[in-house]
C-alpha cells in the first residue's frame, strides 16, 4: 500500500511495496503519487518532500516553487522506459524528453543522500558504436559539420578495428535532460548522487541564483550527450565541491541570443572532473554572451580535453579565468570531439553565414598539465581573439597508444568554413591569429619518445603584440630528420611587435628561436641559450641585451 504522512511542512513518501511494483499500473500510479505529494506541499505553502529509502520508477515529475525534494539515504529515483510517461516539450535533438522538470519556479531544491539513477546503460545500445551525431549529414555522419582531412585519411574513422572505446549508439528513445530547470530563480542542488545518465544530467536554462554543492555525478564514459552540468543563459551560478565523471562535457556553459539572460557570473571551485569530451567547456552554442566566469582549485583527470573555449557564433566570450588547476588528458580513438588538448581556446565561424563575435580577456594561471597533445589557442582569420594570458603553466607532453589512429590532427569541430579536423604538425603550445598574447613562466617537457607529428615547443602564427617571458623548453625531438624544416624551441611566423625575454633553452635544444616573415621585432633579452645548439635561425631584428651567450 502507498503511504504518505505530513507534519510541519514535511511530506514523507514511502516506496511502493513488491505487490504493487509488479502490476502494470505501477509506473503511472508511482508518478501520480509523487506528483500529488509535491503539488500538495506547494499548495500548503511549501516545505519538504522526503522520499524514504527504496526504489521509485516514474515518468516526468514537475517540481514546484518553495518545495524541496529530499532523497533520503537509500532512496533511488529512476526513469521509466515508457516514452508516453514523459511530457512532450523541451524535446531534445534526438527526441529526448525531460525527467525532473522545473519551469518558471522560485526557491526550489533537490537535496539529500539518495540517488537519481538514470539507467543509461539500459536505455542505450551499449553493444553498438555511435552511428551519427545529432542532425549531421550522412556524408560525414561522425564529423561535425563538414568532411575531415585527417592525417589518417579514410582510416581515421575505420570501423573494422576495435570499437570498444568509441561512443555507443543512441536508441530510438531516451529521457533527457534528466534534471531540467527553465526560467527559475533560487535553485539549490546539494549532496545528491546522479548516476548512469542516458542524456544531460543537470541542465539550467535561463536561470538565476543557482547553487550546486557537494553533488556526485557518475556517468558512463561512452554514453554521448550525458553532460554533467549544463549552464545555459544563466547568471549567479555557483558550483562547488562536486565530483563529476561524464562522457560529454563535465561542466559546460552556453549562451543563445533568444533568451532573456546572458550567461554570466559563474564560479566553479573545488571540483574533481573527468570527461570523454571536455572537462570544462564554454561553447559551442555562443550566439549569446558568456562573461565574468571563474574556475578555480579544480582537478581534471582522465579526460579527452581539459579546459576549453569553443566559440562558434555571434556572441562575445570575455573576462574568463582558469586558475590553480591540475589537468590530465589522453587521446581517445574514434569520433570524439577533442584531441587531448589540456588547454583549448578556439574562435571559428560555425558556417559561411556566421558573423563571428569576440573572445577577449582570457586567463589561465597556475595550471599543471600532463597531456598527450599540446595547448591550442586558435583564431580563424575572421575572428577577434584578443588579450589572452597563459601564466605559470607546467606542461608535460607524452606519446599515446592511439597516436597512429587519431594523432597529428587539429580538431576545430564544429565548423563548416574549413575542414573540422585536419592534419598538422603539433607544437607544445600553438597560438594563431591572436592580438595581445602573453606567455609567462611556461615550462614545457617532452616525456619519452613522442610521435613524429610533434614539432616546435612554442609556435606563434599571425600574432600581434606578443610577449614571451620565462618560457623553458625545447622542440619535440632531438636530432631527428625533418623534411618540414627546422623545429625550434620557439617558432614565430608573421608575428609583429614581439618581445622574448627571460627564457631558457632546455638541454637538447637544437634551434632556440626561428622567425619567418616577422615584423617590428622589439626585444630579445636576458635569455639563457647555453644549451641551444643554434641560438637563432638566421638574422633577427630584435634589440638584444643580456643573453647568454651574447647574440
Amino acid at each position: 500500500m502507498t503511504k504518505r504522512s505530513a507534519s510541519a511542512g514535511v511530506f514523507r513518501i514511502l516506496p511502493t511495496d513488491d505487490t504493487e511494483r509488479a502490476t502494470a499500473l505501477t509506473v503511472d500510479r508511482e508518478t501520480e503519487r509523487v506528483q500529488e505529494a509535491i503539488d500538495d506541499c506547494h499548495d500548503a505553502g511549501g516545505g519538504t518532500i522526503a522520499m524514504a529509502s527504496g526504489e521509485y520508477t516514474v515518468g516526468t515529475i514537475h517540481l514546484r516553487s518553495d518545495v524541496t525534494l529530499h532523497l533520503e539515504a537509500g532512496a533511488r529515483l529512476r526513469p521509466t522506459e515508457s516514452k508516453s510517461a514523459y511530457v512532450d516539450r523541451h524535446v531534445g535533438p534526438d527526441g529526448e524528453r525531460p525527467f525532473l522538470l522545473a519551469e518558471g519556479l522560485e526557491n526550489v531544491a533537490i537535496v539529500g543522500d539518495g540517488t537519481i539513477d538514470g539507467r543509461g546503460t539500459e536505455f542505450m545500445d551499449m553493444d553498438e558504436p555511435i552511428r551519427q551525431h545529432s542532425g549531421e549529414s550522412d556524408g560525414h555522419p561522425l564529423v561535425s559539420n563538414a568532411p575531415h582531412r585527417a592525417r589518417q585519411g579514410e582510416a581515421y574513422l575505420d570501423r573494422s578495428g576495435t570499437l570498444e572505446e568509441w561512443p555507443v549508439a543512441k536508441p530510438a528513445f531516451r529521457p533527457g535532460p534528466m534534471v531540467h530547470f527553465v526560467d527559475c530563480e533560487g535553485v539549490s542542488i546539494r549532496n545528491v548522487t546522479l548516476e548512469d545518465m542516458p542524456a544531460w544530467t543537470l541542465s539550467f536554462d535561463d536561470c538565476a541564483d543557482v547553487d550546486v554543492r557537494g553533488v556526485t555525478i557518475d556517468n558512463h564514459r561512452r554514453i554521448p550527450n550525458c553532460d554533467g552540468i549544463a549552464i545555459g543563459n544563466s547568471r549567479n551560478v555557483r558550483v562547488s565541491d562536486c565530483a563529476i565523471e561524464s562522457c560529454d562535457d563535465a561542466i559546460t556553459l552556453v549562451s543563445h541570443d533568444d533568451r532573456e539572460r546572458d550567461c554570466e557570473h559563474v564560479t566553479v571551485t573545488n571540483c574533481t572532473l573527468a570527461s570523454s569530451a571536455c572537462a570544462i567547456k564554454l561553447g559551442s552554442e555562443t550566439s549569446g554572451n558568456i562573461r565574468h566566469c571563474t574556475f578555480d582549485n579544480c582537478v581534471v583527470y582522465g579526460s579527452n580535453r581539459g579546459l576549453g573555449i569553443q566559440h562558434r557564433d555571434e556572441g562575445t566570450i570575455e573576462h574568463v579565468s582558469f586558475s590553480n588547476i591540475t589537468v590530465e588528458t589522453g587521446l581517445l580513438p574514434g569520433p570524439w570531439w577533442g584531441k587531448a588538448e589540456p588547454i583549448y581556446v578556439t574562435s571559428v565561424p560555425r558556417d559561411e553565414g556566421t558573423n563571428l563575435g569576440t573572445v577577449r580577456d582570457i586567463r589561465f594561471a597556475n595550471v599543471t598539465a600532463a597531456a598527450e597533445n599540446g595547448v591550442l589557442v586558435y583564431g580563424h582569420a575572421d575572428a577577434t581573439l584578443e588579450d589572452v594570458r597563459l601564466e605559470s603553466i607546467s606542461l608535460s607532453i607524452a606519446g599515446s597508444r592511439h597516436a597512429d589512429a587519431v594523432g597529428g590532427n587539429i580538431d576545430l569541430q564544429p565548423t563548416a568554413v574549413m575542414a573540422p579536423i585536419y592534419e598538422a604538425r603539433i607544437s607544445g603550445v600553438h597560438c594563431e591569429n591572436v592580438v595581445d598574447l602573453e606567455l609567462r613562466d611556461v615550462a614545457l617537457e617532452w616525456t619519452g619518445e613522442v610521435p613524429d607529428h610533434f614539432a616546435h615547443g612554442v609556435r606563434c602564427v599571425d600574432v600581434d603584440e606578443l610577449v614571451i617571458d620565462g618560457v623553458a623548453g625545447r622542440q619535440a625531438a632531438v636530432a631527428r630528420e625533418n623534411s618540414a624544416g627546422v623545429d625550434a624551441a620557439i617558432a614565430l611566423e608573421r608575428t609583429t611587435r614581439s618581445t622574448i625575454r627571460n627564457c631558457r633553452a632546455s638541454p637538447g635544444t637544437e634551434t632556440f628561436l626561428s622567425t619567418t616573415d616577422c615584423a617590428d621585432e622589439r626585444l630579445l633579452a636576458t635569455n639563457d641559450l647555453t644549451d641551444a645548439e643554434t641560438p637563432t635561425d638566421g638574422a633577427v631584428g630584435y634589440s638584444t641585451v643580456g643573453n647568454v651567450p651574447p647574440l
